[in-house]
């Protein structure tokens, strides 16, 4: 335990020299560099809520939706899927 203990406190004690000096950074100027994105996401729906991009010109947006019951209803209701409703489009 007192092994542990003086590994650990010279762990915490020692100086890291891979560290920058923070003084030259402020001089250090930076070019200025504004990227675009192209697409946040891939399409109009994240999961399920919406998400910012809209569909393309051109383009067919088509989605399939599955609901399905409470898992907690049992083998009367075969654990969920016999509520399972779908949605094409």
């Amino acid at each position: 335990m007192r092994q542990l203990f003086i590994v650990a406190l010279l762990g915490v004690a020692t100086a890291l020299p891979a560290q920058d000096d923070l003084l030259s950074l402020l001089g250090e100027e930076e070019e200025d560099l504004v990227i675009m994105t192209d697409a946040s996401f891939k399409t109009t729906r994240v999961i399920n809520s919406h998400s910012l991009e809209n569909v393309a010109h051109g383009v067919l947006d088509f989605k399939i939706g599955h609901r399905f019951g409470f898992l907690n209803e049992g083998f009367n209701e075969f654990f969920g899927l016999d509520q399972a409703t779908i949605r094409l489009g």
